[in-house]
């Protein structure tokens, strides 16, 4: 009898301390933090052709950009296709956005494309329809039911959505991504196996299970690793590489395809891109060495 009063005691406690936990609203990380999972799409096209990108998203330095800080997002990763004529490559260091929180009202911003948006919004409640966001827009999500979910050692409030094929998780995103878009699959789709906190495994998918950097050893990331210092920019930026670049090409292209510039034999630990007459907009970078891709990367050209 005892024993059952003391086993009880321990499941009420349990109980008790993880409720407490979820009434204290949970924030993404500002540091230290790996997203690793992946996204895929059909190319369509002649024939089948899915192309997958399997990633691992961290956080690396803040901005300031207007009035509020941000937090700057970057990739690292593997990109590969099945039943496509394109070959699969990697890529470091590739500028992913920045996000800023407001936490007294429990939201998440996006900066994107030079954009501020509402990414996530926690003050939900079962039966609360999801106002449309970066991440939702085309799609009516609606909150199924609530629970909590463990994410390293404290309990975070999980918002599971229409017919439970996705969940969004306070200081975590959803278990589509971080930032992923919030919609169910269809011809395209992602999917968070993992979150790293400080090295550790803090949560990861019960279906996949996959928690190593994805398609590259921890101890290359460093290595490879190539970041873009100011995204978007007016006059000129910045790529800085830790490893010497030997040789390599960098092409610019418009939101086209299109090439825009080109700037080749380039060695170093740097490259300084000028605007010199390119229009404002979006462009596409890639950087290669003897015929292969080192990274790819979106910029944004401002006035």
């Amino acid at each position: 009898m005892k024993k059952y009063l003391l086993v009880l005691t321990i499941l009420l406690l349990t109980f008790k301390m993880g409720k407490s936990q979820t009434n204290v609203y949970h924030p993404f990380p500002d540091s230290g933090t790996i997203w690793i999972g992946t996204s895929w799409y059909n190319d369509g096209g002649t024939g089948p052709c899915v192309v997958t990108n399997d990633y691992n998203l961290y956080i690396s330095g803040d901005t300031t950009i207007g009035i509020y800080s941000y937090h700057k997002l970057y990739r690292n990763g593997y990109i590969s296709s099945f039943m496509c004529p394109q070959p699969g490559y990697y890529y470091y260091g590739v500028y992913a956005g920045a996000f800023r929180q407001d936490n007294a009202n429990k939201k998440i911003y996006l900066f994107e494309n030079g954009t501020d948006t509402l990414a996530y919004d926690f003050n939900l409640n079962v039966g609360d329809t999801l106002n449309w966001t970066c991440l939702s827009i085309g799609y009516n999500n609606y909150i199924q039911s609530i629970d909590s979910v463990l994410i390293g050692s404290q309990y975070h409030k999980r918002f599971w959505l229409n017919n439970n094929y996705a969940a969004l998780i306070e200081g975590v995103g959803s278990t589509l991504g971080a930032f992923a878009r919030i919609a169910p699959a269809f011809e395209s789709g992602e999917d968070l196996w993992c979150i790293r906190i400080n090295n550790q495994t803090a949560w990861s998918s019960s279906q996949v299970n996959k928690c190593s950097l994805t398609s590259i050893a921890e101890n290359s990331i460093a290595e490879n690793q190539i970041l873009i210092s100011n995204n978007p920019f007016s006059t000129e930026t910045t790529l800085s590489s830790i490893s010497n670049l030997k040789y390599s090409t960098l092409t610019v292209y418009n939101s086209s395809g299109q090439q825009a510039k080109q700037m080749q034999n380039i060695s170093g630990q740097t490259i300084t891109l000028y605007r010199d007459n390119l229009p404002s907009g979006l462009y596409f970078i890639r950087l290669t060495r003897d015929n292969k891709v080192i990274m790819t990367g979106k910029l944004v050209i401002t006035e």
